[in-house]
């Protein structure tokens, strides 16, 4: 990481409460929560991206000036990817992104694929069209995603599909453990994307175009044999 980056003086000392004055004349608050969000989006680019590499120590210095924001809000967000398992606090050594083990990897892709054929087991056929939409819209994207050579918005655009995928099956349960679940998937991901050719990506959209295909079809049997040649197991070898 480098702590070349743009920045705007004096943006880090920003406080939720400051007043600032916006061209119109107008006076306008920072809220706390949008910095926070703010700030969680960023960093979790950077990790999605590869600029923080897994197991590499996350500073406060650098990233007050990466994102132009203060120490308050920032531990906040670093606090949330915490949380959420992107990031590791260590005793006495601050903060470091999170570096899974073949058994951690094994574990998040095999529980997945039992989350994944539940909601298609509860949600095959799909009720209403209108529930499609968001994977239709994911798969779109994910194309566009391999056209611009963009990996951050394919990871992003893949997580949307697999919610979509997930909402399918009215258990909202079901979908918060799938959204733990995929912070740390999208981590294996992104590494797996940067091996992989702009061809190989290709693939990976006409396998999410070929189980959504089946998922419309109303076949559950096909849907599960779709899921079952989509699955991203193939990444790894136990």
């Amino acid at each position: 990481m480098s702590a070349s980056t743009s920045h705007n003086p004096g943006s880090d000392n920003i406080r939720p409460s400051d007043s600032v004055r916006s061209e119109d004349g107008s006076d306008t608050r920072i809220e706390q929560l949008s910095l926070v969000d703010h700030a969680i989006a960023k960093i979790r680019d950077l990790l999605l991206t590869g600029t923080i590499a897994p197991g590499e120590r996350v500073r406060e210095e650098w990233l007050t000036e990466r994102l132009g924001i203060s120490r308050p809000p920032l531990r906040e967000a670093m606090q949330v990817l915490v949380h959420q398992g992107l990031l590791q606090r260590l005793p006495r050594r601050g903060v470091r992104a999170v570096n899974l083990t073949d058994s951690d990897i094994w574990e998040i892709y095999s529980l997945r694929a039992v989350l994944d054929r539940f909601a298609l087991e509860l949600g095959v056929p799909v009720m209403s069209a209108d529930l499609l939409t968001p994977m239709r819209t994911a798969v779109a994207a994910m194309r566009a995603a391999v056209k611009a050579d963009d990996r951050a918005r394919y990871v992003e655009a893949n997580r949307a599909f697999h919610l979509g995928m997930i909402a399918l099956g009215g258990n909202s349960r079901l979908t918060s453990s799938y959204e733990n679940l995929m912070n740390q998937m999208q981590l294996v991901m992104s590494v797996n994307l940067a091996r992989e050719s702009g061809t190989d990506r290709l693939a990976g959209v006409r396998r999410h175009e070929e189980l959504l295909a089946a998922i419309e079809s109303g076949d559950l049997s096909r849907a599960l044999a779709a899921l079952e040649a989509h699955g991203e197991l193939r990444y790894f070898k136990h």
